[in-house]
This record gives C-alpha cells, structure tokens and sequence, in this order.
C-alpha cells in the first residue's frame, strides 16, 4: 500500500528543507502549541540541532502535497537532543549513532487523533469527518497513518545503513513505542521517563535489527533525492 500512495524524499536542497520547517511549524506551533508560533515569523520551526540533521519528508503521489516529515539528529558536542531533556541510563554513544526526532504529520492525516504530532491511537479509530486541501478521509484511517510513519522508518533506516549509522535513539510516547514493537521492532530502555510535551520515555534501536525484518514487502521504493524532482528522468517517469 505504501509504494503506491505514497513517496519519500530526503531534504538535499534549501526549498526541500524549508518544506520541511514548515510542516513542523503547522504540527508543533500551529496545531499542538508545542513551540511559541511567535519565534518563527517566516513560518518554519527550526532548532540549533538542525544543522547536524538529517531531514525526510513524505508526499501524496496523487496530489504532491506534503504530509509528514522526520529528522535524524547528530551529536553536537556529547549529547543529542534527548539528552537535554531526560536522565539517560548511559551517555549515547557519539560514534555510529543518531536521534530520530521531529516525527509528524499533518493534521488533515492526524484526524480524528489529535492529541500527539502523528495521530496515532491504540484504538481502532472511529469515522473520522471530511478532511480539507484535497486530502481523502482514506489517508486518516490508523493503518494507513502507521504506513506513512513506517515508510519514513524505512527510509531513515536505508540512509543510515548507507552512512555507517548502526543506533537510533528515540524520545516518544509509550503507546507510540507499543505500537512499533507490534511489528517487530526492538525498543530498548534507555533511560527514566520525563516529562516534555507530556510523559515521554528515551528508548534505542538497532538500524540493521530494523533492515532485517520481513516487514518491509511493501516499502521497496526506499526514498528519493529533493533535488531529483528537477532531473528530466523523475519528471518523465512521474507523469508516465
């Protein structure tokens, strides 16, 4: 199913990254009040983290609308951004190893959950109302939400073993790591709960346990180039 609705991009260019920026900003100032809408007048949510990050965005195919994003973090100095908030077990490994932060999606996809940034509840979610911007009550059921973010799993997990990354760190809700474990995925304790945006747990992840699951048959596409989108090829094959 994910192939065929959806596509992802890593954010290589300048515009890529502002698309980025801003649907953090719907998500985290607009819609959930997590950051000061006021400090971001051009409309894009940024940190000091950004500039040691690597960020993904994933897109409607039919429409080309935006709809999520994610970013892998680096280390600035010794620490990631799950450090400043979280007493860890151990310090995160500088070598090999990254964040994963800033997953969301946008509201007209969140719908009818709105109370975290991707939308996702243990429940089976009820009807949900018309949604806008051309976005089909299709893409807001809870299997399909999940596909989005597991399809952005994927391509992190792809970029990070092609860049050497062997371990993620995560800052998340405990539904939301219940939810990943359900498929498969292994989520180690890696620290005591805090509370920022509410109770959140810090947990680690393998990169190659993640690859070698048979969870993947339908996410073959892996991600795209931003900077692609211009080359004659994409353009030629999208419109096919």
């Amino acid at each position: 199913m994910f192939d065929k609705y959806f596509e992802v991009f890593l954010a290589d260019t300048n515009e890529a990254k502002q698309i980025h920026f801003n649907i953090r900003f719907k998500v985290y100032c607009e819609e959930m009040g997590f950051e000061n809408k006021e400090k971001f007048p051009t409309e894009q949510e940024t940190d000091h983290w950004d500039n040691n990050a690597t960020h993904f965005l994933v897109r409607l195919r039919h429409t080309q609308e935006w709809i999520g994003a994610v970013r892998l973090v680096k280390h600035i100095g010794k620490s990631l951004p799950l450090e400043t908030h979280c007493a860890v077990t151990e310090p995160t490994s500088k070598i090999n190893s990254v964040e994963l932060s800033r997953l969301c999606l946008v509201k007209e996809i969140r719908k009818p959950f709105f109370d975290n940034p991707y939308g996702i509840s243990e429940n089976r979610p009820e009807q949900a109302e018309s949604t806008d911007n051309n976005v089909n009550l299709f893409f807001s059921h809870n299997n399909v939400k999940q596909s989005i973010i597991w399809g952005l799993f994927r391509a992190a997990s792809l970029y990070s073993a092609e860049n050497n990354i062997k371990k993620w760190y995560f800052l998340t809700t405990k539904a939301l790591a219940r939810i990943i474990t359900r498929k498969g995925f292994q989520m180690i304790s890696a620290g005591k709960p805090c509370e920022h945006r509410g109770k959140r747990f810090p947990y680690k992840m393998d990169v190659n346990d993640i690859l070698s699951s048979d969870f993947w048959n339908d996410y073959n596409n892996g991600y795209r180039l931003y900077s692609e989108l211009e080359a004659p090829s994409y353009t030629k094959t999208a419109t096919a």
